[in-house]
């Protein structure tokens, strides 16, 4: 799986809990295949979170399914020098299976003992106004005590309210991925 920072493994410490929102353009490219842009995601969940995400995808001819490159870019505060910000980034690629008229889903897994499944849902509320939902389904609960609890909190990110205030006076780079 190409996914750092999101999807099963939640382990990534900059990774805050949550995702879901989209913004996407179509653009036709050749053969009856279209290109999608997102522009900025940002945590609807959490408003204060400094986590932000864009991508680009490609719809295959058939409509059916896209492939999506995204990009994330996490501030976090360094107890080094408290008024810094440090600049992550990280890249990550999700295919999605279209659903319906406006759902698109993307499964990976099932992961680790608990059979864990994440599972991002792209809403197409119209235009600009997507959102992404990001849940993890436990698919064998009875392997143990802690897949019975294994249950996590939805995620999601919007096109709405992206403008955060900073914490920080400076910014300086954290780490760099792709």
């Amino acid at each position: 799986m190409s996914t750092v920072c999101r999807g099963v493994n939640r382990a990534c410490p900059l990774m805050l809990a949550a995702r879901v929102a989209i913004a996407l353009t179509l653009v036709p490219q050749a053969a009856g295949a279209q290109h999608v842009s997102i522009p900025f995601l940002a945590s609807a969940t959490r408003p204060a979170a400094l986590e932000f995400e864009g991508g680009e995808c490609d719809v295959d001819a058939s409509g059916r399914a896209m492939t999506c490159r995204f990009q994330q870019l996490f501030l976090t505060t360094s107890d080094v020098a408290p008024n810094t910000c440090l600049v992550t980034t990280n890249g990550y690629e999700r295919r999605f299976e279209k659903q319906g008229a406006s759902d698109w889903v993307s499964r990976e897994g099932p992961d680790g003992a608990c059979g864990v499944v994440d599972v991002a849902t792209l809403h197409d509320g119209g235009g600009v106004r997507w959102t992404m939902e990001i849940r993890k389904e436990v698919t064998r609960r009875d392997a143990s005590a802690q897949c019975r609890a294994a249950d996590e909190p939805r995620d999601t990110l919007s096109w709405q309210n992206i403008r955060r205030e900073l914490p920080c006076r400076f910014v300086q780079p954290g780490g760099l991925r792709q």
